[in-house]
């Protein structure tokens, strides 16, 4: 019943991790607010008006606000919130061994 709420936490909680390890609040706070600024919209308007798409309600949760699951509503939250954990970890990831390169150039060189 909570499949969908269970694999995306799984998916999302190891970069929000590292966002809040780095002490990110502020990005975190923001994405989650864009993401719900953009998608409430987006989604009541595609899946509740248009029918677009639907959910398999066997694996929600059974909570619906405004005519969208739970599941949808912490996806808007959770998957920006995921990027910029995302972006930090290859932010720094690359920022080191950009670094590493040039001290290895640098000490090679008389």
């Amino acid at each position: 019943m909570l499949e969908d709420l269970i694999i995306m936490l799984i998916f999302t909680l190891p970069f929000i991790s590292f966002a809040v390890y780095k002490k990110r609040f502020r990005a975190l706070i923001l994405a989650g607010i864009m993401g719900l600024v953009i998608g409430v919209p987006w989604d009541t308007i595609s899946a509740c008006y248009f029918h677009t798409w639907s959910w398999n309600e066997d694996t929600l949760t059974g909570i619906w606000i405004g005519g969208l699951p739970l599941e949808e509503y912490l996806f808007m939250v959770l998957v920006p919130m995921m990027l910029i954990g995302a972006a930090l970890i290859f932010k720094i990831e690359l920022h080191v061994s950009s670094r590493e390169k040039v001290l290895k150039l640098v000490r090679k060189e008389p």
